[in-house]
């Protein structure tokens, strides 16, 4: 449970100084003309790293968001990552609680006019 894992290319799928994460769970999306894996890590000090993986072995990832569930708490570690895709969330298990996270946020986001 505590080993590191591997890559299966010559280099990681995602890397960011100073930062360790401790849980992953992978998502698999339908793109415009291919499937897009997307890969949601826990960092150590309590929040969520949304990446695209890379779409060709030699190409890089992409951070699409940082997920900050509580900012009163932050640094309160992550204890388990879970997506359920028949509703489309990721569960998030912290040490007292659990988050539901949806994993399309758009409209968080607005887009200018």
């Amino acid at each position: 449970m505590h080993e590191v894992v591997q890559p299966v290319t010559s280099v990681p799928a995602f890397m960011e100084d100073n930062s360790r994460f401790s849980h992953m769970a992978v998502d698999v999306v339908q793109g415009r003309d291919m499937l897009v894996h997307i890969i949601y890590l826990a960092t150590d000090y309590g929040t969520i790293k949304k990446v695209r993986a890379p779409l060709a072995p030699a190409a890089s990832s992409c951070l699409l968001e940082e997920i900050e569930l509580f900012p009163e708490r932050r640094g309160q570690p992550i204890r388990s990552l879970q997506i359920l895709h028949s509703q489309s969330v990721l569960f998030v298990g912290l040490q007292e609680h659990v988050a539901k996270v949806p994993l399309k946020r758009c409209p968080f986001y607005r887009t200018r006019r």
